[in-house]
């Protein structure tokens, strides 16, 4: 477990020296105290991405340690934004870093919760109960090898003419997404440092009148507080009633020194830039065009990369005659048909003792009547491989089985979708309520907030 956290001159933090003991330590305060930077520093010491924005204003370096009954780890982020790192006082590269520190500490936010929302995710909680990952990679790998036979075999089947004719198509759309060669979710991080840039002129203009008026002119608000905070100073001494008052100004001040400061840090990594506007702009607008031409996403894009590589290749090597292809296939289909039916069944056995186990771990959590169900879906369809109960079922990577969590949080209310119903506060509580259960599967001694 995490034993000490040591923290100098990071962000808004002089020095802090945090000691912990076993259990549970809540870390409260109001907004703006520097709970989250808290964490960040946590985060930043096990590896996460360091910057020297991070590093206090008006000093050279920050400093991270963090003390753990198996190590000592430390790291040092320079206000030029170099990093050093140390293990047990021995320095280590920043690779070395985070794969020492892989499960160590499990960060646990508002974003995490999502999580739990999204139907694939609950299936893979399912499956990591069941402990069937095995069977479950088995199932992905045979099902992406399937459509690899299908597409040879369909262009195996095809005519010399229309192959030709086919791959001329597909090596147009390869070079054309190539050109470009964009990244997952690379439009998102384009987007937001346009907007960004593109008011670069107004964000630096509205920075600079608020620091001014806080702090830089003669009759600045600062200097007007603090000459109206020595006045209210003096009344403190015929009524001590009046101490509140001087109180709450003391805190103006302060929080109103701190917004100078991080105003000031912020301006001076601001500065407008035409050329790389244009550059940002010119490469969302290529992204954008392989987005309509594409499905719409990124993701669609380099999915249909996967699928255009993949086809190129079979058309230009054929590896197996049609018969053997067909015979191949055949083969895979049973492979998968019986696994797949295995894990299904495994699923629905123990998904009625996870739901237990979460429900209990709930009535811990305040949540005393929450009914927590696991709902199973399956696609019937005449052209699925798979035959179960005399139904021919579609297939899909992990199996034949859609899954979707159910939550009554309320006695006497009948369980509906989690993603449909559920609260903000209720999410947080059983995301916890299944860390708790899968605590012994996959243990971590430190979980942060």
């Amino acid at each position: 477990m995490i034993q000490r956290l040591h923290i100098k001159d990071f962000a808004i933090i002089d020095e802090i020296d945090i000691n912990f003991n076993t259990g549970l330590t809540v870390i409260t305060g109001e907004t703006g105290s520097g709970k989250s930077v808290i964490l960040e520093a946590l985060g930043v010491v096990l590896g996460s991405k360091a910057d020297k924005l991070m590093v206090r204003s008006g000093t050279q370096r920050a400093v991270i340690q963090a003390e753990f009954l198996e190590s000592n780890i430390r790291r040092l982020i320079s206000i030029k934004g170099r990093t050093k790192s140390y293990i047990n006082d021995i320095p280590v590269s920043i690779t070395h870093l985070k794969k020492s520190n892989q499960g160590l500490v499990d960060f646990h936010g508002q974003h995490d919760q999502q999580l739990i929302l999204d139907k694939t995710s609950q299936l893979n909680y399912l499956d990591q109960f069941c402990g069937h990952m095995n069977e479950v990679s088995l199932l992905k790998k045979t099902y992406f090898e399937l459509i690899e036979l299908k597409i040879n075999l369909e262009q195996v089947q095809r005519s010399t003419q229309e192959r030709k004719d086919r791959l001329d198509l597909l090596k147009f759309q390869l070079n054309d997404i190539n050109t470009v060669n964009p990244s997952l979710n690379e439009d998102v991080q384009l987007n937001h440092s346009y907007k960004r840039l593109s008011h670069i002129e107004q964000i630096i203009k509205i920075l600079q009148n608020v620091k001014s008026h806080l702090s830089d002119n003669d009759l600045s608000l600062i200097d007007q507080i603090v000459t109206l905070q020595n006045e209210v100073n003096v009344i403190e001494k015929y009524d001590s009633n009046f101490k509140h008052i001087i109180s709450l100004i003391n805190e103006s001040v302060i929080n109103l020194q701190e917004a100078g400061s991080e105003i000031s840090s912020e301006l001076l990594g601001l500065e407008y830039d035409p050329e790389e506007l244009n550059v940002l702009e010119e490469r969302l607008n290529a992204i954008e065009s392989l987005k309509r031409k594409y499905g719409g996403s990124l993701e669609s894009v380099l999915e249909k990369k996967s699928h255009i590589v993949s086809e190129i290749s079979s058309i230009e090597n054929p590896k197996n005659s049609e018969k053997e292809l067909i015979k191949t296939i055949k083969n895979k289909e049973i492979k998968f048909s019986k696994t797949a039916i295995s894990v299904h069944r495994t699923r629905k056995l123990r998904s009625k003792e996870l739901s237990e186990k979460i429900e209990n771990a709930m009535s811990e959590l305040n949540m005393p009547s929450a009914q927590f169900e696991i709902i199973f879906e399956q696609e019937e369809s005449k052209d699925g491989f798979v035959d179960y109960n005399r139904k021919l079922l579609n297939a899909n990577p992990q199996g034949i089985d859609k899954v979707e969590f159910y939550l009554s949080a309320n006695k006497g209310q009948p369980p509906k979708p989690l993603a449909s119903i559920a609260s903000g506060g209720e999410i947080s509580r059983i995301m916890l309520a299944i860390k708790t259960v899968f605590q012994n599967k996959d243990p971590v001694k430190n979980l942060g907030l």
